[in-house]
């Protein structure tokens, strides 16, 4: 099949483009694969590392601009007719809405994958209107649509977004990060979250949890920037909390801290199906998170993890300190998170099932 696969940015990477990557890595020893994206970045340079042919199309743009968007959609319309496609497959609110429209014009069948919706509960509630409102009217014009969670299904069949028989869940799921090598930080229960400094991400509930654990032994790695940074650097410092946080910046390489870890933390407002959580489980980290979007669908509450509702940092204090105190139960735990992994999140189920979800689209168009 010659595929196309559309998605707005190169940066910063997250868990659409290291999805779209992870994908495109192995399709392409099956597939010829194109990648169109709006600027050049880590994504489109790392695609082009590995051999993957990247169009970049500058007036393919993040925030809404009609002069750029009437010219983006020109753009792909003239590379989708010369590529002559049989699936395109877009990823993110922009590259969704116009890709699904021009493919939707040329008749090529498209998939739209919902790296998480951006109506869902927890976005602003003027921008999360907007983007239903929008979603709605594109709908009309969609073939397919991979959801990365059941949360994110149940969203858009309850939205009425596309009928139920359009819609497929797929989880995601990243490369092995397991490295048995990475030493741990003896008498010291050291736990890591990567996550931006940004409104998706709550730093402030793990914030007032650690100050609730001032006299316990624990530090908090804290990988990612963003535009709060030094807003919770300069907040750490007023609760006298600055020796348990560590603020790291962005990493491209965030194994080493996750296999350096004892447990993995993501506390957040809203989320899709976090990659972040399918690579700490991959090293054998329980999981402490918040119970938002498809979480629930990687955490075993009691099994591998625990859940916590949003903004609760009284249990999120309570679950960390009975974390700090019970060795064997943080043992345990990874063990089952491990499991977990391999069975659900690994890379390859993922490839799997999403090879298997465009071979299907096209054998339906013939």
């Amino acid at each position: 099949m010659r595929i196309v696969e559309i998605i707005t940015k190169s940066e910063p990477v997250g868990g659409a483009q290291m999805v779209l990557f992870n994908l495109v890595s192995y399709l392409k020893k099956e597939h010829e694969i194109y990648v169109i994206v709006g600027d050049e970045g880590r994504l489109s340079k790392d695609l082009e590392r590995i051999g993957v042919d990247c169009i970049i199309l500058s007036s393919l743009k993040r925030e809404i601009s009609p002069l750029n968007d009437i010219k983006a959609y020109r753009g792909l319309k003239k590379i989708l007719k010369e590529l002559k496609p049989d699936i395109v497959a877009t990823h993110s609110s922009k590259a969704g809405y116009l890709g699904r429209l021009v493919c939707s014009k040329l008749k090529i069948s498209n998939i739209f994958t919902v790296h998480g919706w951006a109506f869902t509960s927890g976005v602003p509630f003027m921008k999360r209107s907007i983007y239903l409102m929008l979603e709605k009217l594109v709908g009309l014009y969609t073939d397919h649509i991979i959801t990365v969670s059941d949360f994110d299904r149940k969203l858009g069949l309850k939205y009425k977004i596309v009928k139920s028989t359009q819609i497929e869940t797929i989880h995601n799921g990243t490369p092995d990060f397991r490295n048995d090598n990475n030493p741990k930080n003896n008498g010291q229960f050291r736990a890591v979250m990567v996550a931006r400094f940004q409104d998706q991400k709550d730093h402030l509930t793990l914030f007032k949890a650690l100050k609730r654990l001032k006299h316990l032994p624990v530090v908090v790695d804290l990988i990612g920037d963003g535009p709060r940074q030094k807003e919770f650097e300069i907040l750490a410092r007023k609760w006298e909390i600055e020796n348990k946080v560590n603020f790291l910046g962005s990493k491209d390489d965030v194994a080493p801290f996750l296999n350096g870890s004892d447990i993995f933390l993501l506390i957040s407002n809203y989320e899709g199906l976090p990659l972040s959580i399918c690579e700490a489980m991959s090293c054998a980290l329980p999981i402490i998170a918040s119970d938002v979007g498809g979480v629930n669908e990687m955490i075993n509450e009691g099994g591998n993890g625990y859940l916590i509702p949003k903004g609760n940092d009284e249990l999120l204090s309570d679950k960390l300190s009975y974390l700090i105190s019970s060795p064997e139960l943080v043992h345990r735990m990874g063990l089952e998170s491990r499991k977990t992994f391999e069975e659900k999140f690994s890379i390859q189920q993922m490839v799997s099932a999403t090879n298997k979800y465009y071979r299907k689209v096209y054998e339906s168009n013939k």
